[in-house]
C-alpha cells in the first residue's frame, strides 16, 4: 500500500512530510521519510487529511546524524552593497516560473496536526503548530535539477531557532536539500537522507545580509551540479560542492517551530530561472 502511494505522490509532483523531534539537536532535526511503513509510526499518528495528498505518517526519530562532507565553504562577504551585480535575479532574465500566490489554488493546501499551509491574501501562508522540532515539509511543481530559486517571505512571529527553509531536489523516498534561514539571523544548508536523518553540509552562520525576521527575506539557492551558491537579499553569502543528490526534483519549503505556537511562515513569491 505504501509503494501504492509514493507512486501516486510521484506522479502528482507533490510531496508533504513532518519530521518529529523532542529535544533540541545540536544543528539538525530528524525527519521520516514518506516510504516508511505506517506500522513504524507512534501510536498517536494521526489520519493523513482527505484534503491532501496521503503521503507520509510520521515515525520516531532516530539519534540524530550530523555528517559533515568533503566540502568547503566560503566566507560571507564583508562588504553589503545596495543592489549587488552578482544578484542572480538580476542576470538571467524573466523568470521561468513565479508563482505571486495571488489566486487561491488548492496546490498549496494542507494540514495535519502539526502544520498548515494556504494561500490567503496574496501570500503563502505556513504555520508550524508548535510541537517543538517538528519539521514539516511541502514541494510540488515540475521536477528541476539546475536552476537559480529563491522565496521572497518572513516571519511575523517567530522566536529564538524557528526556521524556515528553501526544499528542493526532493525526490523519491523524501531525499532533499534545503537552505534554512533562522529567526535569530543564522542560516545553514542540509540534506535529508533516506536513513531518516538531517545531516549539515553547512552549519549554521550568522551572516549581516539577513535583515531582521519580521521584514522581507529574499533567500535564493543557485544549483548547478554538485555546486550551490546560497545568496541572501541578492549578496552571496557562502557556496559549497556535494554530490549526493545530482536528479531533479520537486521544489518548497520546509518550516520547523522551535515552540513557538502557530509559528507563522509568509511568502509572498517563489520564482526559478532555468539553468542552460
Amino acid at each position: 500500500m505504501k509503494k501504492t502511494l509514493l507512486i501516486i505522490a510521484a506522479l502528482l509532483l507533490l510531496s508533504a512530510c513532518n519530521v518529529p523531534n523532542t529535544t533540541e539537536p545540536t544543528q539538525d532535526l530528524i525527519g521520516t521519510a514518506v516510504a516508511v511503513a505506517l506500522t513504524n509510526a507512534p501510536t498517536n499518528t494521526p489520519v493523513p487529511p482527505t484534503a491532501a495528498p496521503p503521503t507520509a505518517q510520521p515515525v520516531p526519530p532516530t539519534e540524530t546524524a550530523t555528517s559533515i562532507p568533503s566540502a568547503t565553504a566560503t566566507e560571507a562577504p564583508t562588504t553589503t552593497p545596495t543592489l549587488s551585480p552578482e544578484d542572480p535575479a538580476l542576470q538571467y532574465g524573466s523568470p521561468d516560473k513565479v508563482e505571486d500566490f495571488s489566486s487561491v489554488t488548492g496546490a498549496w493546501n494542507y494540514e495535519d496536526d502539526w502544520s498548515t499551509w494556504n494561500v490567503n491574501d496574496g501570500y503563502l501562508n505556513i504555520y508550524s503548530k508548535g510541537t517543538p522540532y517538528w519539521h514539516s515539509w511541502y514541494t510540488t511543481g515540475t521536477p528541476i535539477q539546475n536552476f537559480y530559486l529563491e522565496a521572497e517571505l518572513n516571519m511575523p512571529n517567530c522566536t529564538g531557532k524557528d526556521r524556515i527553509g528553501l526544499a528542493f531536489r526532493l525526490t523519491e523516498g523524501s531525499r532533499f536539500y534545503f537552505m534554512g534561514l533562522t529567526c535569530d539571523g543564522t542560516w545553514g544548508f542540509n540534506r535529508y537522507t533516506a536513513s531518516n536523518a538531517s545531516e549539515t553540509i553547512l552549519a549554521y552562520q550568522s551572516s549581516d545580509k539577513i535583515r531582521p525576521a519580521n521584514e522581507t527575506n529574499r533567500i535564493g539557492v543557485l544549483a548547478n551540479g554538485n555546486s550551490f551558491a546560497f545568496y541572501i537579499n541578492g549578496a552571496l553569502v557562502g557556496s559549497v560542492t556535494d554530490d549526493t543528490y545530482p536528479a531533479a526534483g520537486t521544489t518548497g519549503f520546509v518550516s520547523m517551530s522551535a515552540g513557538t505556537v502557530n509559528f507563522k511562515t509568509s511568502v509572498d513569491v517563489l520564482r526559478y530561472w532555468l539553468l542552460p
